[in-house]
């Protein structure tokens, strides 16, 4: 079973890698705070969901604090580093 990597900046900005292995380069970043549903669910307000050159999704960035976006469990098992762009290399 694959596992899901999360990386907490020192900021508290987090990014779930959703691939095994190096990740793809990322193509397009769409920023969810802009959907309508954004006023009933905070949360969408700081995720970015980052999508390689065949439009698959292959990230989740986490603007503000990981914390409140994220579950917990994630969040234990995260691994504490300084975030750079998503699949920059």
């Amino acid at each position: 079973m694959a596992e899901i990597a999360v990386t907490v900046g020192d900021s508290g900005e987090a990014y779930v890698s959703l691939v095994v292995g190096k990740p793809p380069g990322v193509r397009h970043s769409v920023a969810l705070d802009e959907l309508d549903a954004a006023d009933r669910i905070p949360a969408l307000d700081g995720l970015v969901l980052d999508f390689d050159y065949y439009g698959r999704v292959v990230g989740l960035r986490v603007t503000g604090a990981a914390d409140s976006v994220l579950a917990p469990s994630l969040l234990e098992t995260a691994v504490r580093a300084s975030l750079e762009e998503p699949g920059g290399s």
